[in-house]
């Protein structure tokens, strides 16, 4: 049988072997391998070792390599999905063909390896080396180290350690060991290190070898490559669903006509203005035309969302649908009522932690952001890194002491900087060609030839106007209606004592409050009123200065209409009906009723005792004519019974 010897560095790393030369150069003698000294080429002698006296492990790997056992697994077990484009099953194959056809030539040249896997790899590629079309095909050339790392791989990894990415390191981590690295990667995706894993690795498997501190690096870092969506998932999620959602369809393809849909949505504004606050910018953009309005406001409640729709729907006209997140400044009782119950629109209310279903308003405020607001003083950077860095601009000790009005160089006004969100809005990104519409945001509002519906500015005023003292009142015969310490009266408010009526506030004249129906009123004299109806004008005389008793006079008067028009009304139907006769014909129907009911007669016993009968005899007694001895007999059973 021939003897087979292989060269240090071919042994490193297979099965039962050191991961490096040098501890099979020093120690492997003393384990009993049989080594000898050869000549290498024109330099230093290199050690060879007697493949019969290693390891049983290494002894079967390099008898796979060459193809003696079937203990290597074969190309056709991969399946396609395991193999990567860049490396496919055929070229897997190939190399293994290859390096089976140096291990002839190496057999029959002998020698050195590296001075074989030199002469194997120019024979190659001169086409001397016989080999089928399709694996010179695959593999037209190649560098003899290359060679030397297939064939490495080969004898440590089978087959499967030809594939890109699958080098022929021996497996150092186990399964357990492997799912334990992947659970604190997973807890701490930016933060754990190898130290920490491997100090994981000693507590969880006593009972395993742990591995080389490379070998935890290299598999951490190929873990995060092969799972880098799921750690993105686990590590950013928000983020994550920005980049990398799947988001194939057009949000805006349903919508196909002007002020169809709007969209609205609050961002704090980064930066600070002249006061030293940090305002919030409310935004308002129409998805068919991507035309858009902001409003600056020191925080985003009713009243600025209010502020918003009334200057889009004076210059954009009446919306189908407005689309808003579920926050309170959106959802208040002011807002829903003025969309839902005056103006007659759709509001869609979003559920919490989507803004991918409002993508137009979130785009939109983030290109104001980066686009002016970036430019303008006194900004503060979109991230915490963002001022970190503007900050470092400065020295320390020009940062010290510093307000961050001085640090930021702060100028800008609330008024200024709403005046430089309109110019921005309507002169800049309006006739800026948008990407989604492929034109300007201008030239696709006016292309639009379809109705636009419009409000009256007087009534939109007072349906925007703010509730008063909550929205709900009861009208009171002596004060009107009490709100915020007012008392506010009106003539017409005559009618509408003890009911209940919906008020708010004229923002132009905190003595006037506007009274609406609160809901479907039928009044005496056949008048019908529906919910939201508007009443009158009611004012404070403290406040306005209107004449009391014109309107006490006014008012009594309608109470006075309206009392005499529910006794009028009263006087008919109990003329109609005579309600005065209902009691005798309720009595009657009761009589009727019951005589015709009879009860089936029951058996009689009669209840008999001492008592009974003398209480019968004097009673017999007392009906005869001599009275006396039925007197006698009753003072006697009187006595019996202690009663005398």
């Amino acid at each position: 049988m021939t003897e087979t010897w292989h060269r240090t560095s071919a042994l490193a790393g297979l099965p039962g072997m050191p991961k490096s030369d040098r501890p099979i150069r020093n120690h492997g003698a003393r384990r009993g391998w049989i080594c000898r000294t050869v000549k290498w080429g024109q330099r230093s002698n290199v050690l060879e070792w007697l493949e019969t006296s290693l390891p049983a492990e290494t002894q079967d790997a390099l008898r796979a390599a060459r193809g003696e056992t079937s203990g290597a697994p074969e190309a056709s077990g991969v399946t396609p999905s395991l193999v990567p484009d860049c490396c496919s099953a055929d070229r897997m194959d190939a190399r293994a063909a290859v390096v089976r056809a140096f291990e002839s030539f190496h057999a029959d040249l002998g020698g050195p390896l590296v001075a074989a896997f030199r002469a194997f790899a120019d024979a190659w590629a001169s086409g001397a080396v016989p080999a089928q079309d399709e694996v010179r095909e695959a593999v037209p050339t190649f560098h003899w180290s290359t060679l030397q790392r297939w064939r490495n791989a080969l004898l440590a990894g089978g087959h499967r350690a030809l594939l890109s990415g699958r080098g022929g390191r021996r497996p150092t981590i186990s399964e357990a060991q492997a799912e334990t690295i992947a659970a604190m990667v997973f807890a701490r995706p930016h933060h754990v290190t190898a130290n920490q894993i491997i100090e994981g690795l000693t507590v969880r498997h006593p009972n395993e070898t742990v591995p080389s501190i490379s070998a935890v690096r290299r598999h951490v870092r190929r873990f995060r490559i092969e799972n880098r969506l799921a750690l993105d998932a686990v590590a950013d999620p928000d983020g994550h669903r920005s980049r990398n959602r799947p988001a194939f369809g057009e949000a805006g393809a349903d919508v196909s006509a002007l002020n169809q849909v709007w969209e609205l949505d609050s961002s704090p504004a980064d930066l600070l203005c002249s006061d030293g606050k940090r305002y919030t910018i409310i935004g308002a953009i129409d998805v068919w035309s991507r035309r858009a309005k902001f409003l600056v406001a020191p925080s985003s409640c009713a009243m600025a969302v209010a502020a918003l729709l009334r200057r889009c729907l004076l210059d954009w006209g009446v919306p189908e649908t407005v689309v808003t997140d579920e926050g309170s400044d959106y959802t208040s009782k002011h807002i829903r009522r003025v969309l839902v119950d005056d103006l007659k629109l759709e509001h869609v209310i979003l559920p919490p932690y989507s803004p991918e279903l409002k993508p137009f308003i979130e785009r939109a405020l983030k290109t104001l952001n980066h686009d002016l607001v970036s430019r303008l003083p006194g900004f503060t950077g979109h991230s915490v890194a963002d001022r970190k860095r503007i900050e470092a601009q400065r020295s320390f000790a020009a940062r010290r002491g510093k307000t961050d009005v001085e640090l930021f160089e702060v100028s800008v006004s609330p008024e200024e900087l709403q005046h430089r969100l309109d110019q921005w809005s309507d002169a800049l990104y309006a006739h800026r060609v948008h990407s989604g519409i492929g034109e300007t945001p201008f030239a696709r509002a006016a292309s639009w030839t379809g109705e636009i519906r419009t409000v009256d500015e007087r009534g939109l005023d007072i349906l925007l106007a703010p509730p008063a003292g909550g929205g709900s009142r009861v009208v009171n015969a002596k004060e009107g209606i009490k709100v915020d310490g007012g008392s506010y009266i009106a003539g017409e408010l005559g009618r509408w004592v003890k009911h209940r009526v919906q008020v708010r506030q004229d923002p132009a004249d905190w003595g006037r409050i506007f009274a609406f129906a609160e809901s479907d009123t039928a009044f005496p004299d056949g008048t019908e009123v529906r919910a939201g109806t508007f009443i009158c004008v009611a004012e404070d005389p403290l406040r306005t200065g209107v004449d009391r008793a014109e309107v006490a006079a006014k008012a009594k008067a309608l109470a006075r209409k309206a009392d005499q028009a529910a006794r009028k009304w009263a006087r008919d139907l109990k003329r109609t009906h005579a309600p005065s006769a209902i009691a005798a014909e309720v009595l009657d129907h009761a009589a009727a009723a019951a005589g015709a009911v009879a009860i089936f007669p029951k058996p009689e016993a009669a209840h008999e005792n001492e008592d009974i009968a003398a209480a019968a005899a004097a009673a017999v007694r007392a009906d005869a004519p001599e009275r006396e001895p039925a007197n006698a007999d009753l003072i006697s059973f009187y006595k019996r019974k202690g009663l005398i």
